[in-house]
Parts: C-alpha cells; sequence; structure tokens
C-alpha cells in the first residue's frame, strides 16, 4: 500500500529558470533523484533553455506572464503534497500564492546567505512569506545562523543538508605531460564573483608559467568584460574559456582551483574542484571552512590583490602540491555519498507528510 501511496505524491519545485547555476544544478541533482518515488513538477519563471539534462519523469511547466493563473490550475489538478521553493524572484511570486493553499506543506530551499536585497519591502516581504513556511532547508551552518539571527526564524524549524556533487564524465582525450601551472575558476560571470579581483591578483605574478581557465555563463558580466580586462592587466596571452567540463581538469593536468567570491554559502565550485582533486584556494565564506584548510590548499582572507598573489605563487612553487590534491579528494568523498545528501530529502518529505511508508 505503502508504495503505491507514494508514487500518488506529487511535489512540485519553483524556481526562476534553469539555466546554469548552483541553485539550479542542485534542483537538478535532487529532482532526479526523487522521481523515482513522486511525481516531480517543476515550475519556472523563464522561458529559457534548459542547461541540465532531466529525467522524462519529471514535467517542467514553464510560465508566461500571467504565470499565476497557470500554477493555479496546476496545483487544483494536481493537489501537490508539498511545494519547495528555491531563489528570492520564484519565492515572491509562487509563495505569495500558494498562502492561499494552507493545507500543502511549504518548504524554503535557502541556496545562500541573505545578501541580495538591497530593497527593503522585498526583505521584509520574503520575512512575512516565511510564515507560512513549514520547513526551511539551508545548504550550509553559515545559512541556517543567518535566516534564524536576521529573519526571525525558529532554529527548530531550519535545517541543514549540504550541496551534492556528482563526479565529472571521464575524458577520452589523451592528456600530454606539460608545465605550465593550469589553474581553474568555475563561477558564472557575476561581478561578486570575484573575476576581476582574480586577474588582478595574477597580473602580479604575470612572469611565473601558469595559465587560467575560466568556465561559467554570463550575467552582468561578459566575456568580453573579461578579456579585456585580461588585456588591461597585460596577461591576455594567459586567459583561456572552456564550455564544458570532464575528468582532463583533473590533477595533476590542471593544479589549483580557485573561488573569490565574497557571498557563497556552500558552493559547488569547491565541490567539483575537490573532485577533481585540485587543491584550492577560496574566500572565508560561508561554510568554506569546512571544504578548504592549509591541508588542501588555502583560504584568503585578504582582497587585496597583492596578497592573493602571493599564496597563489606559494602553491605554484609547493613541493608537496601532490599531497595537498590527496587531501582533497579525501574531502570530497562525504559529499559524494546520496546517502548524506540527496537521501536525506526523501526523509524529510516523509516525515512533512507524516506519512509511514
Amino acid at each position: 500500500m505503502g508504495k503505491n501511496y507514494k508514487k500518488k505524491i506529487n511535489l512540485f519545485f519553483c524556481i526562476n529558470g534553469l539555466q546554469k547555476g548552483g541553485a539550479e544544478k542542485q534542483l537538478n541533482y535532487i529532482s532526479n533523484y526523487l522521481c523515482s518515488k513522486y511525481k516531480i513538477h517543476i515550475f519556472t519563471l523563464d522561458k529559457n533553455k534548459v542547461s541540465y539534462k532531466f529525467n522524462p519523469k519529471i514535467t517542467i511547466h514553464k510560465c508566461n506572464s500571467v504565470f499565476f493563473i497557470k500554477f493555479l490550475f496546476k496545483i487544483f489538478e494536481y493537489k501537490p503534497k508539498i511545494i519547495f521553493f528555491m531563489l528570492p524572484k520564484s519565492y515572491f511570486y509562487f509563495g505569495t500564492l500558494a498562502i492561499f493553499f494552507p493545507n500543502i506543506k511549504k518548504i524554503l530551499l535557502r541556496r545562500s546567505l541573505n545578501y541580495y536585497h538591497e530593497n527593503l519591502f522585498f526583505k521584509y516581504y520574503e520575512i512575512f512569506l516565511h510564515r507560512f513556511i513549514n520547513l526551511f532547508i539551508c545548504n550550509s551552518i553559515s545559512s541556517k545562523k543567518n535566516i534564524s539571527k536576521t529573519e526571525f526564524v525558529k532554529n527548530k524549524k531550519v535545517l541543514v543538508i549540504n550541496n551534492y556533487i556528482e563526479f565529472l564524465p571521464q575524458s577520452t582525450k589523451s592528456l600530454k605531460k606539460e608545465n605550465t601551472f593550469k589553474i581553474l575558476c568555475i563561477a558564472n560571470f557575476y561581478k561578486y564573483k570575484g573575476h576581476f579581483l582574480l586577474l588582478d591578483s595574477l597580473s602580479y605574478i604575470k612572469k611565473l608559467n601558469w595559465k587560467i581557465y575560466f568556465y561559467g555563463e554570463e550575467r552582468n558580466l561578459t566575456k568580453q568584460d573579461i578579456i579585456n580586462y585580461s588585456i588591461k592587466n597585460g596577461i591576455r596571452n594567459k586567459v583561456s574559456f572552456v564550455k564544458s567540463l570532464n575528468s582532463s581538469f583533473k590533477f595533476p593536468h590542471f593544479k589549483l582551483g580557485i573561488l573569490l567570491s565574497k557571498t557563497e554559502s556552500f558552493p559547488n565550485a569547491v565541490l567539483e574542484y575537490l573532485s577533481l582533486n585540485l587543491p584550492v584556494i577560496a574566500s572565508p565564506v560561508g561554510d568554506i571552512k569546512y571544504l578548504v584548510n592549509e591541508k588542501n590548499g588555502g583560504i584568503i582572507k585578504s582582497r587585496n590583490p597583492e596578497k592573493i598573489s602571493k599564496l597563489i605563487k606559494k602553491i605554484i612553487f609547493n613541493k608537496n602540491l601532490k599531497n595537498k590534491s590527496v587531501n582533497s579528494g579525501k574531502k570530497i568523498k562525504y559529499y559524494t555519498s546520496k546517502l548524506n545528501t540527496l537521501e536525506k530529502y526523501n526523509k524529510v518529505i516523509k516525515k512533512v507528510l507524516c506519512v509511514e511508508f
């Protein structure tokens, strides 16, 4: 009986869109895992391309300008047991409509620290919406503390589930041995991600034999902006861009992963560096301290480019870099376990619904 009942349960996930991004990638992992147990419906506010491969069992609803009519219609049609909200914009719109359905359980997935509200109305309206949420799932201890302290959410209503990451596909290329110190930066092109700060830092060691590879999509920065800034710093010949990642980016072909974002909570990028066995340099934000230390890289507390360049230089000349690589590989093992991450969502659903299976 339990198995049949479980198949009848409809779950709604609401998100801004499904282009490349940290929250979008996590939704891809979560929904693909849960779709064998529940009927998954994903609602987006835009009609842009879907950048991730979703299981065919998952239904994606791209809403237009009259999204509220479609969303309300689907609620009446499918009668979801739980609605999940991801990212502020979708929470604002879909969360407002969900207020009128008190019998549906509601879960907010907080993927970051709350730094994004410049408009006080939106900030306090989001806090108002929190009153109708049954459970908050954060991806870091830091974001849990943040939402409890600044948004008046009781600790007992907040659960932490770390981000999940899958290993990158195996490369079919035969890798040539080379002496260039290759650096990887995984980050969509937002100003707050620190691309310009990284280029400023690297300009201090431009005479060394290194090359930086950027992987990300254009946002409020473009690829051309980064190219122009590298020209300004005299390092254009050391800057490249890649369209996809695979195991060819693993250590020792690549030697270092860097993330200088000021606002991360539990970054996918660092998890991907660890899965590639790369030593890591990162800013001390969110739960970075649980992922990076002197054993597998370094945390850079200063945003002074000259000081950052000194740490990068120290890594470049480190004779025990292989040990840091091994330690990165050990770190990732916990986070690649579906039981420690994705299965927790299944347990949460059972608990929220108070259903015995």
